[in-house]
């Protein structure tokens, strides 16, 4: 394995400022009647996840909730919710509420005649910001979004990328973030989205950002380098404006295939290691905690992300290489804490109930010992899943999640 210099080693909880100790220890309670008896008395779903990220006592392993709107609905009818926080009380969720400040552009009073509601989407959509046009498409039960129209397309040489108009961190509306975090205050709020790479590969197609880190490197360093800009202010910026409202700062770089990583660590170190060191110090340095995000078998970058003092590692696709449970917790577990896990290729959307329970099961006795886990899929549940099967993973969660702290 390929070492990482630098780097510092040291437990989850020393990188806490007084936000954590002041709102728990002084008995804070954000939260309503139904998202304290699903977790049991006395402790509220704020509780849980803040304390399992503290390392300090908890009643079970919290239970998170990342799925489609087709899944959400789906749910929602089923369990005859009236509202969002209805259906997490009902399923036993321990909610990390994603936050952000919407992007506004100059010339958005072409908006006008849309609905707010569509105006919001299009907004905080999370290519907005850099001139990428989305197409939604159909795949039977549900949908997704593809790119349409990417920037820098075809662009191969900086001159010409100096004439992209890169978002301006000033642009972003952060007086609607710090209203969304107060709305939201029963739950930890989670700050997104800051990516290097996914950025890149959104205003440029993903063949020729690969093919940029190998054969148009100063080009490959410039645009990487204006993304890492703006992603910095956003941070500074959202630390000023709302800083003591929201908890997590979401990273998200996805650098895993199924069976081995997207690219060498050797390339990552050089173009990607000394912005994200960055980063994570600036989430630091401003209380928060940095969760990270890596689809697919990447074990050298994770190894290398660990010692660069990241906090929380998802999603844990555990049937990839070198990504397996028993080795994550043994090298990490006493620095990371572990969030996903529940097999979301094979197991939930075509298992059993028993299948999920057992699967579940495994999670909590593995990565879930002695705490140090957030168990959920381990990636957005999908349109189709069996909501029964949805339904056994928190089930079990609640059922099984005090054993093995």
């Amino acid at each position: 394995m390929i070492g990482c210099a630098g780097g510092v080693q040291q437990c989850a909880d020393s990188r806490f400022t007084g936000w954590i100790a002041g709102r728990v220890d002084r008995g804070y309670n954000p939260g309503d009647a139904g998202n304290r008896a699903m977790g049991g008395p006395g402790m509220t779903s704020y509780e849980r996840i803040v304390k399992t990220l503290k390392r300090e006592s908890i009643d079970r392993i919290p239970a998170g909730l990342w799925a489609t709107e087709e899944v959400i609905d789906s749910l929602m009818n089923d369990l005859a919710c009236q509202d969002l926080n209805d259906l997490y009380g009902k399923l036993g969720v321990d909610k990390i509420v994603w936050v952000q400040a919407p992007y506004v552009k100059e010339g958005d009073e072409s908006l006008e005649g849309e609905s707010a509601e569509t105006v919001r989407k299009l907004q905080e959509d999370l290519t907005y910001a850099w001139g990428v046009e989305r197409r939604e498409m159909s795949f039977g039960p549900g949908s997704y979004m593809e790119f349409a129209a990417q920037p820098l397309k075809g662009v191969g040489t900086i001159s010409a990328a100096e004439e992209f108009a890169w978002p301006g961190a000033s642009r972003f509306d952060y007086d609607a973030l710090r209203t969304l975090c107060k709305e939201n205050a029963q739950w930890v709020r989670m700050l997104f989205f800051i990516s290097l790479f996914e950025i890149y590969c959104a205003i440029k197609p993903m063949d020729e950002a690969l093919m940029d880190l190998y054969a148009e490197q100063d080009l490959a360093q410039y645009i990487i380098g204006r993304i890492a800009e703006v992603q910095v202010q956003y941070i500074e910026n959202a630390l000023k404006a709302a800083g003591d409202d929201f908890e997590i700062i979401y990273i998200s770089d996805d650098m895993g295939m199924q069976d081995r990583q997207l690219i060498s660590t050797e390339v990552w170190q050089f173009f990607f290691r000394d912005h994200l060191q960055r980063i994570i110090d600036m989430i630091h340095a401003g209380g928060k905690i940095a969760f990270y995000h890596t689809d697919g078998s990447a074990p050298e970058i994770v190894d290398c992300l660990v010692e660069m003092g990241i906090d929380v590692l998802n999603p844990i696709q555990h049937r990839c290489s070198g990504m397996q449970r028993e080795r994550l917790k043994r090298l990490y577990g006493d620095r990371v804490v572990f969030h996903g896990a529940v097999e979301n290729q094979e197991v939930l959307p075509f298992g059993t109930p028993q299948d999920v329970r057992a699967e579940v099961v495994e999670n909590l006795q593995t990565l879930g010992a002695g705490g140090g886990y957030i168990a959920a899929s381990c990636h957005n549940l999908q349109a189709g899943t069996p909501l029964d099967n949805i339904k056994m993973l928190y089930d079990t969660v609640r059922a099984e999640g005090h054993k093995y702290l």
